[in-house]
């Protein structure tokens, strides 16, 4: 598919703080089973007793089955390389691991962080027939070679410090997943949230930003309510693979998040820039009839060498309540050069909160749409690509703290050639370890 051949070489941006592990709830190990915050309970003890020395540890898993009840790819043209199958199951686990260096009794301010991400399982991705990938769970790890196959990678091993309480400077194997974030959209690696990666953060960050890289930066916490990082990292997605093999180009980013309060009802709005510099890219503008012959012939797809640039926002407002419990509205824009990525711009928007049905006051739900407008370089154009629309709704249920079951469906009128309308039931379940 064309967006996950960009995916390929990048996600999405994220405040690199890399986002925080949650620490164990010390709930005791004879809790209710319906209880606890993690399933496995505290351990008799030992959770607790590692977070109090610095090491916090979080495992969950999540499995998603998907099957396309209308539309998607057929026919004997797409057989060959398509999933034939209507149904589709994937499984993905992610540890992470957190030590405070602090705690642990070593040095103030440090913060080590490691991650491990795997997936196992088929998918619809291929059968869907859409652009924007229909499960996000599907996707991470991004190992190159193992798309839509079973992977397993080191996405994250890296170090932060703490020089003062408004900053903080950052290095090493950067997990980039929860970037461009928002309180009721969600974010790449939301498992409560949309399925859609359209959904979840703007596609306008495919062409710079890899899911995992060498890198560093700086993040700063200026005001209570603003935050914003400036980070400097590889363009060439990484997981998988040794990082210091992989340097092909380099990605400039920074991103920030206001926070403000309208009638007492809290909200957000994210700002981002993009700059990506001498990475091996696509050539969208390259003759169509020319790459079909080369690809028959069994030559590679042809690639540039060319800077490329993104911006992104993401704003959300609660309208009733608060993210604990109320509903709002969030929208996401996204613009960029248009080539080398293959989406010019692309805006996502709808409705979402916790708490909708009466006794069922933490469920999450949501329902929104989206647009991709995609770049009208000679080679999507000659292949027949155009614009996509889609929607989707949800409904997480929230059968304990540490198990939610998600209900989704999805409707998209395909961007490409000579694919309509799809239709996507799932269900998605997740554990929290």
């Amino acid at each position: 598919m064309l967006l996950w051949t960009s995916m390929a070489a990048g996600q999405q941006f994220e405040d690199m703080s890399l986002g925080e592990v949650d620490l164990p709830e010390t709930d005791g190990g004879d809790l209710d089973l319906w209880s606890r915050e993690k399933l496995t309970g505290d351990w008799y003890g030992r959770r607790g007793t590692l977070a109090a020395s610095g090491l916090a540890v979080n495992f969950n898993t999540t499995y998603v089955f998907q099957g396309v009840a209308g539309g998607g790819f057929e026919g004997p043209f797409f057989s060959s390389f398509s999933n034939e199958h209507d149904t589709g199951n994937t499984l993905g686990g992610d540890l992470q691991m957190e030590l405070d260096t602090g705690q642990a009794g070593w040095w103030e301010g440090g913060k080590i962080r490691t991650r491990v991400q795997s997936r196992t399982g088929r998918s619809i991705l291929e059968r869907a027939g859409t652009l924007a990938a229909v499960n996000n769970e599907a996707v991470f790890p991004i190992v190159l070679d193992r798309f839509d196959r079973d992977a397993l990678a080191i996405t994250e091993l890296s170090y932060e410090h703490t020089l003062t309480e408004q900053v903080a400077v950052f290095g090493g194997l950067l997990n980039t997943s929860m970037g461009d974030e928002n309180a009721i959209g969600g974010s790449a690696l939301s498992h409560a949230h949309f399925l859609n990666f359209a959904m979840l953060y703007s596609l306008v960050e495919d062409a710079t930003v890899p899911h995992a890289s060498l890198g560093g930066g700086i993040n700063f916490t200026p005001a209570e309510n603003v935050s914003g990082s400036f980070t400097v990292f590889g363009s060439a997605e990484t997981a998988g693979e040794n990082p210091f093999n992989l340097w092909h180009g380099t990605t400039f980013s920074t991103e920030w998040t206001f926070g403000h309060t309208v009638a007492d009802r809290a909200g957000a709005q994210t700002f981002g820039l993009l700059y990506g510099i001498n990475a091996r890219r696509t050539d969208i503008a390259a003759d169509p009839r020319l790459v079909l012959i080369g690809i028959l012939a069994g030559l590679p797809i042809p690639t540039t060498i060319t800077s490329t640039w993104a911006l992104y926002y993401n704003a959300h407002q609660f309208l009733v309540g608060n993210a604990e419990h109320g509903w709002g509205l969030f929208t996401r824009l996204g613009l960029s050069d248009g080539n080398p990525n293959f989406v010019k711009w692309n805006f996502s928007g709808g409705v979402g909160g916790i708490g909708l049905l009466p006794g069922r006051q933490q469920d999450n739900w949501g329902l929104g749409v989206y647009y991709l407008d995609m770049s009208n370089e000679d080679l999507l154009r000659g292949l027949g690509v155009t614009d996509e629309v889609g929607s989707e709704a949800y409904y997480t249920i929230n059968v304990s703290p540490a198990f939610h079951v998600t209900l989704d469906a999805q409707v998209i009128d395909s961007g490409l050639p000579g694919e309509g309308v799809t239709c996507i039931l799932g269900l998605r379940t997740h554990f929290d370890f």
